[in-house]
């Protein structure tokens, strides 16, 4: 019995999940236009044919829908209006049934699912009657069955005629929900519950209403890999140099371009990501009533998503790829009397045109493109005849030898993208350069292909510094201004049998200025480019000089007299300044001749002292009632007083040396301080 029941409940269950069928058709929107740019991003493009009302449902990665509520547009071509747009929200399972009163239960979901219609309108059918009536509930019945307890279910019904009738549940052939609410209730729970496995799938729904047949269009930026670009340049005796570029790109998604309209944006225009598909449900603080002021908690904001994504690294490969010439004339037709270039001409013509894209550059396809789904493919962009000369490289931190270089300039209409450059001459592979920046028109740059091992060069470098170009006075100050030199000497040697052309990087020096030569022939970022003409066999010395303005400072208070006289013999001083600085001399020598004479004095003064306490010691141990150590006493008292009358006039030359020491000091400090230049 029990085994019945459950198979009752999986055979009534799909007839209560039935719904209306939508009168709106669903109309197919193929891929027309794709465009990728170097950020990370991709613009789609869509269109579909419309007729009347219709429905146009579009399928997408979970990951995508943030982008998506971000740049999604449609537009009616033909007069019609977009009515709405739907997509499935992002929600809980449990936040989006909260607001459903009924549930379909995992187990028993029969029984316990007619459990929760008590009054619900429902139509039975038993065998070939049809019931009609309101659902009272459900009654288990038990009875035993071989020495077993079985319970059966009736359901309880509130017919037409106002009776109340029981219908075992396995005589139900099936029933119907009349209660149109409780029957959207149970569309949305089935519907919420499927789309709930599949949660890496989403859906837009773009509802069209208008009449006739129409055409709609739809655009969207998702994440897409960068498209990039390879070269080819062909470099030939009696050619011109030809450029060939392609640019790579793949299709990620599950769906097949067929005959899709593809663009190629130069430039990096600005990308984020921000969560506007995430439901956000702030925390709010529950007001008491009766409160007269009620404190409110402040909003949880919400923290956007913060993503980025790198770009792997560019490395430049320094090599030679040769093939063996003959080899290369069989493969390419060199029999024929066809070049390279001629070859290539002929076979590959560019796919695109460039256009202007407000402020970017952008390859438009002239034909559709059709790539499969998880696909690549490459578009030829560029086929042109450039400005390119052979010409050696060197930077100090690149390379420690002259590099085998192109000088290209752009000499086309079209932008250049960063991408691998392959370098053909005479049908061989001589090497492959890297453009590490885009080149608008005429912009140029130098790309190495391989290392020129019968060249060399050596930096010797040196600093010194250039005597005193100015001095001024001013506030006390005496500032001298002079010139630091860096000198760097370039010892380049040249053993190959052609003469070259090398371009020479030298590193710019913070806060210095260039001197010799007077001017560098390009100034690419923290450095000077020079331009140098190398002869067969020839060794040359260039000398790179830059200078920096420096200044150094001195108190005239603490300056000394050798200080003075070098100034004024060996700098450029106006002859203000002259004359204050022999004044202060002068001065300065006065001022000597009385320290000398203060100093001299103050030795004599303190011998002198030494003296009178010598005498004293003498005097006291001399008894004066002894006739004799009297006289002798009397002797020493002579010389005390005279040392006395001594001192006394020591101590006042020591003072008048003082005072005109003080005098001079302070007539000193006055010039000092009253002299300004202007």
């Amino acid at each position: 019995m029990k085994i019945l029941l459950a198979i009752a409940g999986c055979i009534l269950i799909p007839v209560i999940l039935q719904a209306e069928e939508s009168s709106l058709t669903q109309a197919p929107a193929k891929v027309t236009k794709v465009i990728f740019y170097k950020h990370g991003m991709g613009y789609f493009e869509r269109r579909a044919k419309v007729s009347n009302e219709t429905t146009i449902s579009l399928g997408f990665k979970a990951s995508q829908m943030k982008d998506i509520l971000a740049s999604f547009f449609a537009i009616d071509l033909d007069g019609g209006k977009i009515k709405a747009i739907s997509y499935d929200s992002k929600d809980p399972i449990g936040k989006q049934l909260e607001n459903i009163l009924i549930n379909v239960p995992e187990e028993s979901a029969l029984i316990r699912f007619l459990t929760q219609l008590k009054g619900a309108k429902v139509e039975l059918r038993l065998n070939n009657e049809t019931i009609r009536g309101n659902i009272l509930g459900i009654e288990p019945i038990s009875q035993k069955e071989s020495g077993s307890v079985i319970t059966n279910y009736k359901l309880i019904l509130l017919n037409e005629q106002r009776e109340i009738v029981p219908y075992s549940i396995l005589e139900i052939n099936s029933f119907k929900l009349l209660d149109e609410p409780i029957q959207r209730d149970l569309n949305r729970i089935l519907d919420i519950s499927l789309k709930s496995k599949y949660t890496d799938r989403k859906q837009i729904d773009v509802f069209c209403t208008g009449k006739g047949n129409r055409n709609i269009i739809m655009g969207y930026l998702v994440e897409m890999p960068i498209w990039k670009t390879s070269y080819r340049l062909i470099l030939e005796k009696m050619q011109k140099p030809y450029l060939q570029g392609w640019a790579i790109v793949e299709n990620p998604t599950d769906e097949d371009w067929e005959d899709v309209n593809v663009s190629f944006v130069a430039g990096n225009p600005i990308s984020f990501i921000i969560d506007l598909y995430t439901s956000y449900y702030p925390e709010r603080q529950e007001i008491d009533i009766g409160s007269i002021i009620p404190q409110v908690k402040a909003l949880i904001k919400p923290k956007p998503v913060a993503e980025s994504k790198s770009i792997a690294k560019k490395e430049m490969a320094l090599a030679r790829n040769f093939v063996a010439k003959e080899d290369a004339e069989a493969m390419f037709g060199k029999e024929k009397g066809e070049t390279l270039t001629e070859l290539m001409q002929g076979s590959v013509e560019t796919l695109a045109r460039g256009v202007q894209v407000g402020e970017l550059f952008a390859y438009e396809a002239k034909t559709p493109v059709s790539i499969g789904s998880h696909k690549a493919a490459m578009v030829p962009i560029i086929t042109e005849c450039v400005d390119v000369s052979k010409t050696l490289y060197w930077r100090a931190d690149i390379s420690a030898k002259p590099l085998n270089s192109l000088y290209l300039k752009n000499s086309t209409k079209l932008f250049l993208e960063p991408g691998p450059i392959t370098v053909f001459e005479d049908f061989a592979s001589i090497g492959e350069g890297l453009l590490k920046q885009s080149l608008k028109p005429d912009m140029a740059e130098i790309i190495p292909y391989g290392i020129e091992n019968g060249c060399t060069i050596e930096p010797i470098k040196q600093y010194s510094n250039r005597p005193f170009h100015k001095c001024r006075i001013a506030n006390g100050i005496l500032v001298s201004t002079y010139y630091s030199i860096n000198e760097t000497i370039y010892k380049i040697c040249n053993k190959t049998n052609d003469a070259q052309a090398l371009y020479l990087d030298h590193p710019r020096s913070l806060n210095y200025t260039l001197i010799e030569p007077k001017k560098a022939e390009e100034e690419p970022s923290g450095y000077y480019r020079f331009r140098l003409n190398l002869a067969s066999g020839e060794d040359k010395d260039f000398k790179v000089q830059e200078q920096m303005e420096t200044s150094s400072q001195i108190s005239l208070q603490n300056i000394s007299m050798e200080q003075i006289k070098f100034y004024l013999t060996e700098t450029p001083i106006s002859e203000e300044a002259k004359r204050l600085l022999s004044e202060l001399e002068g001065l300065m020598e006065q001022i000597a001749q009385q320290k000398q004479v203060y100093n001299e004095t103050n030795a004599e003064y303190e011998r002198l002292l030494r003296q009178q306490n010598e005498y004293r010691q003498n005097l006291q141990v001399l008894k004066i009632d002894n006739v004799k150590e009297r006289a002798i006493r009397e002797k020493w008292v002579e010389k005390l007083d005279k040392n006395v009358e001594q001192t006394e006039e020591l101590k006042g030359i020591m003072k008048k040396a003082q005072e005109k020491q003080n005098q001079l000091q302070n007539e000193l400090i006055g010039k000092i301080q009253g002299f300004n230049e202007e």
